[in-house]
Formats: structure tokens, C-alpha cells, sequence
């Protein structure tokens, strides 16, 4: 029988590791009044330890206030509050630990770097020197002062550490770190502060393979896995870093980098219900944060949850980060997805970016010499805007225009060699901030500046509100609403996305192209249109290949009355996000209380591309959802044969299907509303000649239409760009005024 004492049980198990052991000890000291003060301050250090920071801070709170001559209950509600983004709540207790304690030592450190990122580096350093007093041989101090003071971050490279590779790598030469190497004392952080440099570089491959040395070495010290693990997030290689997140947080449930990257990367898998699980549990434990918070809300959307998911947002304000956070989920919710309201939040985000600052401009202000157009993008390759730009960039009349490429993200694939191959002048320039992805940008000169990121993901939007270019244009990725930003000349768009009538919603001029906004680029692996499946089936099956997060109660509504019209029809939805389970049965359930019959409906997950437009060969009319229309999946549809039922909303996403349809001259399949909508899926679904017949016709219309005519595309969007110079040129000049937004085309 174990005679010690609880509360010395409980000591021995913090001691050593053990904090979730200690747990119900400590609870029992606190019910039974066994030092019971004591056990609630450390109940409070140890679910701190396990990242539980709400749960914590009740315990550290009642703790400070039972021991009032105690200063670790204080900092350590010090800390809770700097991990929140609390900076005053956080100094305040700092403060008050230190007045019971003038020895202690990470006080001193919490008010430093408070101070190091309010600016006031000498306060911080007056700070670090005097913990360095207290405790001369602290790696960690040693470290942080280096960083503050500028010294050579070699010194703290030997005494090893994460952020000591972090500063190295920062700022000593690669070349003098592979030298220090032979001579290293710990080597593993010299191969992290390589690995990290090399990746600073946008050397990927060796970057990683360096860190992945460095962690082997490091014994698997937690801090070096979540590193990895964070590096090889940023790579986009999600399968490799989610069992090192998850190792890393054994020791480091408090880290919310590593809690807030684990539940992205269980999104980015499509494990959404475990995704919404982690971020859920990570909030509780850590309270609201804008990053957990916002992947979230993420994740919520990709379940076709779009009220939860704005509901994240409602209690954030109305700050830069909630505002990009709403952008990211409205334009999916059928009733805050409007035009009027997305201008609404995109104008609230252009209030806090930063003002544009001074360009000036070497080339000048010719209007009619040839230009240099630049197009800044993370996703030059397979990816939507690579298949809804490329054809348009290249056919591009070089007469007129050079092309320059500024990638964001290195991509390999067919399409991205052709992106390479046909810009002039190409630029890698990955892991900038805003200031030096601009200064970059600058160096090169472009006249014209092409976005193709919006705030979407991998979006540099926010960077361009400091102007890169004299002039800047939105076009494709993540194109859902106006921007907001100020410096944002002019939007790339077409009569059928804004008509006559929709410039009030835009913070830009409308810069509209004859036909399409877009042209499209097949993939050579696209499989031959086969028959209608309904001649063979005997009966219509619908289908709808896009995302959840655009599924709305209303289109399932709608869905409903269609099937319910068409006896025997069947409904297919296929996307990524249904190969998660309890997504999936989540959906169908749905789906079953708007009416619709689960074995009518079939819910099938992710396939290779070749595969994933084969499976259009079984379906006979596309569904398109709304109020966030299919842009890229609409197109697909329509080369594989299948027509587009699809309604026209007020905002940029809702209306992409409506100019895919207009340019294929299928006006007629675009509905207004939800009942024209299902008058109109009838009306096709009884009529098997005409769509069998339309369907043998729909690749050759769509082929030989502006959608797909690339060298009409290129003069358009040639001339558009020419138009929008000249209107720069004008304004330079005086001959116009210097009205700050142009008129729209």
C-alpha cells in the first residue's frame, strides 16, 4: 500500500514529467484540504503544461489570490495572457510577480520580449541583462539577447535550441553555417539553422532533408519535430507532418502554432471531423484565438456548415484578421453572401491595411510602348487559376507585352513548366513579408500587376494595399468579391460577373473583357464524352462535383423539389471532403431532412483528375450550387458533356457559371431564381432527344467559343490592359485630373 501523501505524489509526478498523472492527485489535495493552496497552484502549472489554459487559469487565478506573497501563480497568468495576445493583461501580472519576487527570472523575460515587440529594444535588453545576472548560464537568455541586440548569432548556435537555428538562420551566410558545421559542438542545431536557411532560399527539398537530420539528431526533442513539422506544413506535404504534430504536442499541448497546424493539417487531409475536433478541443484548452478560430470556421465550411462557420467570426470585431476571416466563408452563406454585403466586409479590411506608399516609376509613362505585365501567384501549375489563365497569358501578343512571373510557391507539373516556359522574365520569391515581397516586385518594374491570390489562400492582396506597380489588377484566384484594397486599380471581369449596374459593389474599376473573364486550358488526359447515361439507365441522374462548403440548405431545397419532380432520378454529389465518414453521413442527413431519399443519392470522395471528370459520363445534367457558383467545376461539366442548370446572385462568386453558360450560348440554362431554377432542371430532365442531342454538341460549341479561343482571349485581354495604361498615363500626365479610381471599361 502506497503511504505517501498525495500531495507528494502528485510533486514527484510534475517532477517527472508525468502532468497528467499528477491531475487527479492534486484534485484530491484540493478537495480534501491537503495543502490544498499549494495543490491549486500547481493544478493550475500542470494543465498548463497540458495546453489547457482555460481550465488553468480559473486554478492559477484562485491560487494568486489564496497566496498573495507568491509571484508564480501571477506570471504564470502572465503567460496565459501573452499567448492570448493580451500585451496589457500580460504586463500587468509580469509586473505584479515581480513585486513579490524581484529574482524572478521569467518575469523579467516576459516583460523583455513584451518590450522587444513594442519597439523598445533597450528596455528589453535592460531586462534580459538583469535575468542574466540571476541565472548567467539560461541558454534560453542567452539566446534572446543575441537575438534583440543584433550580436552574432553563432555564439548561441553551440548551446543549441530551435530559435538559436531560427537567428542563424536568419542572419549568418549559408555558406559560413555548412563550414561551422565540422567544428559543432551541437550539430543538430547547426543542420536546423541550415534546413531553415536553405528553405528562407526556397531551396525546398534540401531545406527539409537538413531539418529532418537535425531532428534525428536532436534525440526527437519535441521543440525540433514541431518545427519540422510546421516546415513541412508550409510545403504543403500534410501526410508527413501530421504524425510529427502530433509527437511534437506529447510535450507541447500549449504550443498553438503546433495545436492550430494540426487541425489545418486534418483539414487539408479531409479528415474534417477530426479537424473540427482538434481546433474545438484546442480552443477550450487555449481560449479564442484568431488562428484557431479561423481554421475553424475553415473547417465548419468544408462541411457545408456556412451559419457555424460565420458564426466563428461574431464575437471577433471588426479587426484586419476577423475581417479576412469572414472573406474567407461569406461568399458561401446564402443569405451574408450577397454583393452588398462582401463589399461591406472587403471596405471594413481595406480600412486597416496599410496606405500605399510612394512608387516611383523609372520606365515612365508612355501609353503606347510596349509594357511589362507581371503576374504574382502561388499557384502556377495544376491548379484552378493555372487552368483558367494559362492559355489566355500565353496567346498574349508579345509585341506588345513582355510577361513576367512572380511565384510565390515553386510548382512541377505540365502546366507549371508551361508557365515557366512562356514567362520573359521569372521570379521565384517565396517566404517574403509585405515589405520585401513588394520591394521585390519593384525592383523588376512591372507597369501592370496581375493578382491572382486575392485573400485567398497563399494570397499576397494585403501586401499589393502598399502598391507594387503603378498599376494593379485583380483577376481569377480567390475572386469572389471586390478586394477592398485600396491600391487595387482595377477588377478583370466580364458584362456577365458584373453587369451594367454592379460598380457600387466594387472598391475598383471594372476593367471588362468582350466575352469571358477566363479561358480555359484541358487537360490532355480528358476522357471521350460517352452517351447519355439516361439512355441506358432509364432514368436522369443529376450530379454536382463542387465542395461543400457551397451546398447550402437552400440548394439541398432545391435539389429536393428537382428529384422529387423527376421519379427515379438520382442525385450524385463528389468531392473531397466525402471521403470523411462522419462528413459524409453528415451530409446525407441533411440532405434526408430536406426530403431527399438516401438511396437516391450517391456521396462518393476524391479521385485522380482523369478520373474525376470520367464521372461525368455519368451524369446527365450538372447542378450548379449557389449563392458560391462553380468556376473551374462548371467548365469541366460542360466539357464532359454535361449542361448546367445555375442561378445568377449579386456577388462575383455567384455569378461565374453565368458567364461560362453565356459564352457556350446556353443563356437559356441560367435561372434568376430558385423556382426558374427547378422549372428549368425539369424542363431538361423530360426532354431525353434534346439532351442527348446537346450533349453530343457540347464540346465542340464549348471548344470552338471565347471560352476556349485563346488567341481572341489574348488580343481582349491585351487591349484591357492597354485601356487601364492608358488611364495610368492619363492620370500621370494631368491630362485627366488625378481622380484616385478609374472609370470602369
Amino acid at each position: 500500500m502506497n503511504h505517501i501523501a498525495p500531495f507528494r505524489q502528485a510533486i514527484a509526478a510534475l517532477a517527472e514529467g508525468r502532468a497528467a498523472a499528477a491531475l487527479p492527485l492534486l484534485t484530491h489535495c484540493i478537495e480534501t484540504g491537503e495543502e490544498a493552496e499549494l495543490a491549486r497552484l500547481n493544478l493550475g502549472m500542470a494543465l498548463l503544461d497540458l495546453g489547457k489554459q482555460t481550465e488553468a487559469q480559473a486554478h492559477l487565478a484562485a491560487a494568486a489570490a489564496a497566496l498573495p506573497e507568491l509571484a508564480e501563480p501571477r506570471f504564470r497568468l502572465g503567460q496565459i495572457a501573452a499567448q492570448r495576445g493580451d500585451h496589457a493583461g500580460a504586463r500587468a501580472e509580469f509586473n505584479a510577480a515581480l513585486a513579490r519576487d524581484p529574482t524572478h527570472t521569467m518575469s523579467l523575460i516576459g516583460l523583455a520580449a513584451l518590450e522587444e515587440q513594442a519597439g523598445r529594444p533597450d528596455l528589453a535588453l535592460n531586462l534580459i541583462d538583469t535575468a542574466l545576472l540571476l541565472a548567467p548560464d539560461d541558454r534560453a537568455i542567452r539566446t534572446l539577447r543575441i537575438g534583440i541586440a543584433g550580436q552574432d548569432a553563432l555564439a548561441a548556435l553551440d548551446g543549441g535550441g530551435v530559435q538559436a537555428a531560427r537567428l542563424a538562420a536568419e542572419r549568418v551566410p549559408l555558406e559560413r553555417l555548412r563550414a561551422g558545421l565540422t567544428n559543432a559542438n551541437n550539430p543538430w542545431s547547426w543542420h536546423a539553422a541550415i534546413g531553415l536557411a536553405l528553405l528562407a532560399d526556397g531551396d525546398e527539398p534540401e531545406g527539409l532533408a537538413e531539418l529532418r537530420i537535425a531532428a534525428l539528431l536532436s534525440a526527437d526533442d519535441p521543440e525540433m519535430l514541431g518545427e519540422l513539422a510546421l516546415r513541412l506544413a508550409d510545403a504543403r506535404r500534410h501526410a508527413e507532418a501530421l504524425p510529427l504534430l502530433e509527437q511534437a504536442l506529447e510535450a507541447r499541448r500549449w504550443d498553438i502554432a503546433l495545436r492550430t497546424q494540426h487541425g489545418a493539417s486534418l483539414f487539408k487531409l479531409h479528415r474534417l471531423a477530426e479537424a473540427r475536433t482538434a481546433l474545438e478541443s484546442a480552443i477550450r484548452d487555449l481560449g479564442a484565438n484568431i488562428a484557431l478560430t479561423g481554421n475553424l470556421a475553415l473547417v465548419l465550411n468544408g462541411q457545408g456548415l456556412q451559419q457555424e462557420a460565420l458564426e466563428c467570426w461574431r464575437d471577433a470585431g471588426d479587426g484586419q484578421a476577423a475581417c479576412y476571416g469572414r472573406l474567407g466563408v461569406q461568399p458561401y452563406h446564402p443569405l451574408h453572401g450577397s454583393g452588398t454585403a462582401l463589399h461591406k466586409t472587403a471596405m471594413a479590411l481595406g480600412r486597416h491595411l496599410p496606405a500605399p506608399t510612394p512608387l516611383h516609376h523609372a520606365p515612365g509613362f508612355d501609353p503606347a510602348r510596349r509594357l511589362r505585365v507581371g503576374f504574382l501567384s502561388s499557384a502556377f501549375g495544376r491548379h484552378p487559376v493555372g487552368w483558367l489563365t494559362l492559355a489566355g497569358i500565353e496567346a498574349l501578343p508579345r509585341d506588345q507585352l513582355e510577361v513576367a512571373c512572380f511565384s510565390l510557391r515553386r510548382m512541377d507539373d505540365p502546366l507549371a513548366r508551361r508557365f515557366r516556359a512562356t514567362a520573359e522574365h521569372w521570379h521565384e520569391l517565396p517566404r517574403l513579408d509585405d515589405a520585401a515581397l513588394v520591394a521585390a516586385i519593384r525592383a523588376e518594374q512591372p507597369d501592370i500587376l496581375i493578382d491572382l491570390g486575392g485573400h485567398g489562400e497563399g494570397g499576397r492582396a494585403a501586401a499589393l494595399s502598399r502598391r507594387a506597380a503603378p498599376v494593379q489588377i485583380k483577376w481569377v484566384g480567390a475572386q469572389s468579391s471586390t478586394t477592398g484594397i485600396p491600391a487595387m486599380d482595377w477588377m478583370l471581369t466580364d458584362r456577365f460577373e458584373t453587369p451594367e449596374g454592379s460598380e457600387a459593389l466594387y472598391s475598383e474599376a471594372l476593367l471588362r473583357l468582350p466575352d469571358g473573364y477566363v479561358c480555359y486550358t484541358p487537360p490532355p488526359w480528358a476522357p471521350a464524352i460517352g452517351p447519355l447515361p439516361a439512355l441506358a439507365n432509364g432514368h436522369i441522374t443529376f450530379g454536382c462535383f463542387n465542395n461543400l462548403a457551397k451546398v447550402t440548405p437552400e440548394v439541398l431545397a432545391t435539389w429536393s423539389a428537382i428529384l422529387a419532380a423527376i421519379p427515379a432520378s438520382r442525385l450524385v454529389l463528389r468531392t473531397h471532403a466525402l471521403a470523411d465518414v462522419a462528413t459524409r453521413d453528415a451530409i446525407a442527413a441533411r440532405a434526408a431532412t430536406h426530403g431527399i431519399d438516401p438511396a437516391r443519392l450517391s456521396l462518393l470522395g476524391p479521385a485522380p483528375h482523369a478520373e474525376l471528370l470520367d464521372g461525368y459520363n455519368a451524369i446527365d445534367i450538372a447542378l450548379d450550387p449557389f449563392p458560391y457558383a462553380g468556376g473551374l467545376t462548371a467548365i469541366e461539366a460542360l466539357f464532359m458533356g454535361a449542361p448546367l442548370v445555375a442561378m445568377a446572385g449579386s456577388s462575383f462568386a455567384a455569378r461565374h457559371a453565368v458567364s461560362h453558360l453565356n459564352n457556350v450560348g446556353l443563356a437559356d440554362w441560367v435561372a434568376q431564381d430558385s423556382a426558374g431554377y427547378i422549372a428549368r432542371a425539369i424542363a431538361a430532365a423530360q426532354d431525353i432527344p434534346a439532351l442527348a442531342g446537346l450533349r453530343a454538341s457540347l464540346r465542340p460549341r464549348i471548344t470552338a467559343s471565347p471560352l476556349m479561343d485563346a488567341p481572341r482571349f489574348g488580343s481582349a485581354l491585351a487591349d484591357a490592359l492597354r485601356h487601364a495604361w492608358i488611364k495610368r498615363c492619363e492620370t500621370e500626365t494631368g491630362l485627366q485630373g488625378a481622380a484616385q479610381r478609374p472609370s470602369s471599361m
